[in-house]
This record gives C-alpha cells, structure tokens and sequence, in this order.
C-alpha cells in the first residue's frame, strides 16, 4: 500500500465508518435523499478519487481507489457511479461536474443522432440514482457514422444533463433507485467520440467490476456484523460463537469474504492490461457466488432476529441479493468466460489461468 493508497483508505473509512448508519439507509430505502450525507462526502473530495489533478482529483489508480469504493459500499449513494463516471470523463477529456453522477446501462447502448449541433437519444436508457443525479453519462452508438467517417455503429460517449429530460422511477431488491431516463437534446460539446483508452471489453465488464467491488465492500460489514453478534448473543449459559458448528460457518463466511476482496483486488490491479476485461468477470462471478452463501450463513447465524426489519442485516444482504443480478449475473458472466476458454482451446487454458501469478 503505498502513500497516496494508505491516505485514501484512511480517510474513507474516517468518513463512511462515522456517517453511514441504518437510520440513514432506511430513510434513502423511504425515498428521502441524504443531502447532508452527499454534501459531506463531496467536501471530502472522495468522488473525484479518478479524475485528474487538473480537475480537483487524486488521480488515483483502479488499485489505489480501491479501499474507498469498498468503504463506500455500504453508503446509501451513488458514489461507485460518480466515481467511476470520473474515470471515464477525464479518459474522454471531458470536465467533471459537481454533484451526484449517473452512469447508463453499459450492456445496452442507445443509437444517437448529431442533428444541428446537438446530440439525440433514440431512446431511454436505464440508469441506476436517475432521479437523484445531475448529469448522465451514456454510452451510445452513432447510427450517422457511416456516412461522416466510414466507421457504422461507432461508440459515442455523452455527458447528458437530467434537468428537463423524464424520470420513469424503479427499484431494485434494496430500494435503491433504479430508474429509466429520457433525455433532451445533448450539445456536442459534450460529447467524446470512440471508447477512451484502456475501457475493459466488452464496456458492460466495468459495471460488473463496479458491483463486485460493491459485493466485496459489503461482505465484510455482514461479517463484522455476524462476528459480533455470535460473540454478543448467549445459549445455554455461552456465546453461540463458542459453539464448534457456529466457529465453522463463520469461518466459511470469512473464507467467502475474503474470496470476494482478493478477486477484486487482483481485477483492479490489471486495470488498463489486455485481461482486465477477463479479471473483472471473475471477480463478479466469485462475488456473486459469495454473496449468496455469506447471506445464508449471516442470517442462519442471527436467527429470527435477523429476518426483521428492525434489525439492519437486511440492509446489508438485500444489497448483496440485488447486486448479484446486476451487471449480468454470476451464470451470465461465467457463460462469457467458458465461451472465451474454448474460444482460445484447451492447449491455453492453463497459460491463461496462471498468467498473472506472481505479477
């Protein structure tokens, strides 16, 4: 962990630690918009952890950034959307706007039209806090490339303001604000053509990579959380940690969650390499695995308190249980690396699963 890394984490973990609470979750899952929590969190710089220096950013690297967007999972904000969203823009060299950020479905580009100086949408496109955010980030595909360049269905990337476009307001398992956005025209000057140097391929990986991170974020707060109340809650005269079959199922919960961290820490180490794309699947399909059996084994170990709503582990496995879905599920991304795998034949499999080890 070098310097600016060790700063980071300290920091996200001072301000996410003391201000995210599941008063505050609960209110966002109500419908209100932690302002207060937003503001504290921009003053902090945080969701500039990308963006260049030049833009009020820390520049950060995917491996440096990392404990922030683990820290900063549990916060009931569009901070792993606005960060990232930082990424891209200073690749595209386009200036990153204050406030709350968005960032369109990746997985399903909309087609996009240069009319009169101004960018339009064909379509809606699905963006996760639409409602909440200033701007959104999408990527499309410019349908009139072929005539100006020769390059049919070339990828074009806008920043779109959300201010007198329409909100189709959704949900995902959690509450969290999934929602479907129709936008106004675009001005060109925000807009970048073609996709910025070292975006993993195929685009959609990199939400994947952003859930996983997520997954990994939250996994440790289950864990924490499921340590202390085994240490906390007594049968038969002791703490039902002390019990071999409970010791055994936290010690499964541990493995999962540090399965989940090492997954998307190797991912974010090979950022901008030619297998980032191949890593970051991984580490959504091992996440997800783990989300499902560290939420199965948190809530055996908690018992009926923890099915309530007054208790806040619900908070915490909703999340893992949405976000396991989103950005194509632990079978949809494992399909992808089979069909690689075979795609590339047998004689390279071993070579390609080994290929990192001891970088």
């Amino acid at each position: 962990m070098n310097e600016l890394e060790r700063m980071l984490a300290e920091s996200a973990e001072r301000l996410f630690g003391n201000e995210v609470t599941p008063t505050r979750i609960d209110a966002l899952e109500n419908g209100m918009w932690p302002a207060q929590l937003w503001e504290r969190v921009e003053d902090s710089g945080l969701t500039r952890v990308f963006a260049a220096e030049a833009d009020g950013g820390a520049q950060a690297s995917w491996e440096e950034a990392l404990p922030v967007l683990l820290a900063a999972a549990r916060a009931p904000l569009p901070f792993a959307d606005t960060a990232v969203a930082g990424w891209l823009l200073a690749r595209l060299g386009l200036p990153m706007p204050a406030g709350p950020l968005g960032i369109a479905d990746l997985a399903r580009p909309p087609a996009a039209t240069l009319q009169g100086g101004a960018w339009r949408l064909a379509e809606s496109v699905d963006v996760p806090w639409g409602r909440y955010v200033g701007h959104v980030l999408v990527r499309a595909v410019d349908t009139d490339a072929a005539a100006r360049q020769g390059a049919p269905g070339a990828p074009v990337w806008l920043l779109a303001p959300v201010e007198g476009g329409a909100v189709q307001t959704g949900a995902n398992l959690a509450n969290e604000p999934r929602d479907r956005l129709t936008f106004g025209p675009v001005p060109a000057t925000a807009a970048a053509p073609g996709d910025p140097a070292g975006l993993p391929g195929p685009a959609a990986t990199l939400g994947a990579l952003m859930r996983a991170i997520a997954i990994a974020g939250v996994l440790q707060h289950v864990l924490n959380q499921t340590v202390q109340y085994a240490n906390e809650r007594t049968q038969f005269g002791r703490p039902i940690g002390k019990f071999q079959a409970v010791q055994q199922q936290l010690a499964v919960l541990a493995n999962e969650t540090v399965a989940a961290r090492m997954a998307v820490a190797t991912a974010c180490a090979r950022a901008g390499q030619p297998d980032w794309a191949w890593q970051a699947m991984v580490a959504k399909v091992v996440c997800g695995q783990a989300a499902g059996r560290a939420a199965s084994i948190a809530h055996q170990v908690h018992g009926a308190i923890g099915f309530t709503h007054e208790h806040s582990l619900h908070q915490s496995t909703r999340r893992l249980w949405a976000w396991r879905a989103e950005y194509g599920s632990e079978a949809h991304w494992a399909g992808e690396i089979g069909r690689r795998a075979i795609r590339r034949g047998g004689d390279a499999l071993w070579t390609d699963l080994t290929a990192t080890v001891g970088d």
